[in-house]
């Protein structure tokens, strides 16, 4: 079974400076070793040997904003607490139905869109 990438990574990271520091015939040697070691073919390489000195800038992403305000997340609470406080898989089927059965007896006090969004909850959406 060959080295997974993260593997191939600290591999090569690890090899990067004896390679810098190398002279032409141990430099060859330590190509071979690490061609043999990866997989990859003498020019990936050397080309990962010479990247892998280099300091990468990593950029935080921005966080996507909240979906769920804190109406939704008191009622969500309310619902999970109703039920016996299920896990996460056995709550969301059950949110659709128990939204409806609680608002129509007036123990669940919400509008309509915080309605719409709590019985979506746990559902899978695709966007195209």
């Amino acid at each position: 079974m060959g080295l997974t990438m993260t593997e191939r990574k600290s591999v090569t990271k690890a090899i990067a400076t004896r390679y810098k520091r190398a002279g032409k015939t141990d430099k060859t040697a330590i190509l071979d070793e690490l061609c043999a070691t990866t997989g990859w073919n003498r020019d990936h390489a050397r080309r990962a040997l010479r990247e892998a000195l280099t300091p990468r800038i990593v950029r935080p992403r921005t966080p996507r904003p909240p979906k769920y305000g804190p109406k939704v997340i008191a009622a969500l609470v309310f619902c999970w607490a109703v039920l016996g406080m299920p896990a996460g898989k056995r709550l969301a089927p059950m949110l659709p139905e128990l939204v409806l059965v609680l608002r129509e007896f007036g123990e669940l006090d919400i509008d309509d869109q915080t309605a719409t969004l709590l019985a979506g909850i746990g559902r899978v959406r695709w966007s195209v």
